[in-house]
């Protein structure tokens, strides 16, 4: 007769079996054969085995040295009350059984007086090279496993398995079972490297790319591997398969593995080329890649930036056109903007009801020189807008009975721009767009200075205090320059603080940068209007946030700051968005 013994990290359960079978007498319940006249003695208390797992089917014998008066056991035995315990907090292995859909069956189980242990169960159970601990703590709020300072897949195990033996022996009143303890381990096997496995791969010149491989088994102890270009001179990888193209062909990859080289793949590498269209501000992922969503902020327009690549050997030559469209002609109708090589989608996005709408933009090449690529073969590129919050939509009420003093709609309205030539300008995106005249500086810079904490929105929003700090944001505006640019024109927008903790008293807002938000961009060479999204100075991304130096309340002063325009030259600012970043 065979029961399983069904034991999870801690206990077994108590099971009772006989060696010589299941009853054997006459009447239901009655074995005639089990009795003895003396008590189960060992020679040995305790038993100890080791095996390896992936080794088989391994037995112990329970009964080894076991006799009664001096003479070896005999008729029916009664093994019972089985305990298991095992250390680091592991959990022994089950597999799904073939009865009921949640019975599971233990790598142990008890037959004619042997303990018989499945080792192959442990196979994925045990390592001698997996350093992990992420599971066997309580699960966290989430539900999540947590580490509980034990490997999860240690190299050696031990288990302490307790039993009783009983041959019949009538005993006195009180007296226990004889028991005995098996001290059982299991140990991992160093697991080798089996084979390395990888797919061809395309990679269009001119771009990067990561050629995927796989070390098998996935508990192999060395996943190290090393990459080999038949073909130098079409591309370049490094250690970690990251693909850099030199020119168009077709070659091959040999990826080995650096514990046994003889254990290898080889997989096509074609480099192609062909002329593309790539929209380039699309939001970054969590990995920082491009991301089919772009966040964009309501009531003013929204901006999509095409530029064309040729293939591999042709240039780009004349002028190019695009077609954009929009999955919602009525809510978020298109135009667009060429600037000869390159182009705006534009994209009308209206109030702030529209904030958590969505719509698809698409662009195509309409005509220009593709080269070797035939005009229908340049794929369209397609993009998703999410519409959100912009604070220069709804900037809230003022403190102050007058409300506030500032310029959101960058029509010259509020208080008046100081430091530079400042007028309006009827060539706008939304009625009036904000003209600055450079100066015989290195710099143009201009404020809207208002010393009133209630009247100053960016005092009202940035400098409360530790109820700002950690505030963030991203910004953008259009722009327009009137004359052709012949050198780079950069655009900053700064937040500056009058106070702040450590900040120098007295007069001069250059004395207040080193707290101060700087956000930058380099325009692009157009008179067309471009959307100029800025990017953050201190971190290179397009977030700022309110910094912990600015504790206390004070008044934060907005400027636009311009470097390299020629002076009497002009430039037009139209469309200012300031988004909340939750």
């Amino acid at each position: 007769m065979r029961k399983h013994l069904l034991t999870n990290k801690i206990t077994a359960a108590m099971l009772t079996t006989f060696l010589a079978g299941c009853g054997g007498g006459t009447d239901e319940g009655y074995d005639p054969d089990f009795g003895a006249s003396a008590p189960v003695t060992f020679d040995a208390a305790d038993l100890t085995a080791s095996f390896d797992e992936e080794s088989g089917q391994q037995e112990v014998d329970l009964l080894a040295g076991a006799t009664a008066d001096g003479q070896p056991l005999s008729g029916t035995i009664n093994i019972s009350d089985f305990n298991f315990t095992v250390d680091q907090n592991f959990t022994t292995p089950q597999i799904r059984g073939n009865g009921l859909a949640n019975q599971t069956v233990s790598p142990f189980f008890e037959q004619d007086g042997k303990l018989i242990i499945d080792t192959d169960k442990f196979s994925d159970h045990l390592s001698t090279c997996d350093s992990t601990d992420v599971s066997g703590g309580p699960e966290d709020d989430n539900g999540n496993p947590t580490p509980d300072g034990f490997l999860d897949t240690p190299p050696q195990v031990t288990y302490t398995i307790d039993f009783a033996v009983d041959n019949g022996f009538d005993l006195a009143p009180g007296e226990i079972l004889p028991r005995r303890t098996l001290t059982l381990t299991m140990n991992a096997v160093f697991d080798a490297v089996e084979s390395v496995t990888a797919e061809p791969i395309r990679v269009l010149m001119g771009q990067e790319a990561q050629l995927f491989a796989t070390v098998l088994p996935e508990k192999a102890c060395s996943q190290d591997l090393s990459y080999t270009i038949a073909d130098p001179s079409i591309a370049s990888i490094d250690d970690n398969g990251n693909i850099s193209t030199l020119q168009a062909g077709e070659t091959t990859v040999t990826v080995s593995s650096t514990d046994a080289p003889d254990k290898s793949v080889t997989v096509g590498l074609e480099v192609f080329s062909e002329f593309t269209l790539a929209i380039t501000n699309r939001d970054l992922d969590s990995n920082g890649l491009p991301s089919d969503m772009q966040e964009v902020p309501a009531c003013v327009t929204a901006g999509f930036n095409v530029s064309p690549t040729p293939a591999f050997g042709d240039s780009l030559t004349g002028d190019y056109t695009y077609s954009w469209t929009s999955s919602n002609d009525v809510d978020f109708p298109v135009t667009a903007v060429n600037y000869g090589e390159s182009g705006v989608g534009m994209y009308q996005v209206g109030d702030a009801t529209t904030v958590g709408f969505t719509f698809d933009a698409s662009v195509s090449l309409a005509s220009g020189d593709t080269g070797s690529t035939a005009l229908e073969d340049v794929m369209s590129q397609n993009i998703t807008a999410n519409v959100v919050q912009n604070l220069m939509c709804e900037t809230g009420v003022s403190a102050h009975p007058a409300g506030f003093n500032t310029d959101f709609n960058l029509d010259g309205a509020g208080a008046p721009w100081k430091g530079g030539t400042v007028a309006t300008s009827d060539d706008s995106l939304s009625g009036s767009a904000l003209e600055v005249t450079a100066g015989d500086g290195e710099s143009t810079n201009i404020v809207q200075q208002v010393f009133n904490k209630q009247r100053n929105w960016h005092s009202a929003t940035y400098g409360l205090g530790t109820s700002s700090i950690g505030q963030t944001y991203k910004y953008s505006v259009w722009v327009k320059l009137p004359v052709m640019p012949t050198e780079d024109i950069t655009l900053k927008h700064v937040m500056l603080a009058w106070a702040y903790e450590g900040g120098p008293s007295g007069p001069g807002f250059e004395f207040r940068r080193p707290t101060a938000g700087i956000l930058s961009a380099t325009l692009q060479r157009t008179t067309e209007w471009q959307l100029v999204e800025f990017i953050n100075e201190a971190t290179g991304d397009r977030e700022w946030s309110v910094p912990t130096e600015w504790n206390v309340v004070t008044d934060v002063f907005q400027f636009w700051e311009i470097y390299g325009l020629p002076e009497g030259e002009k430039i037009l600012l139209d469309e200012y968005a300031v988004m909340p970043q939750q």
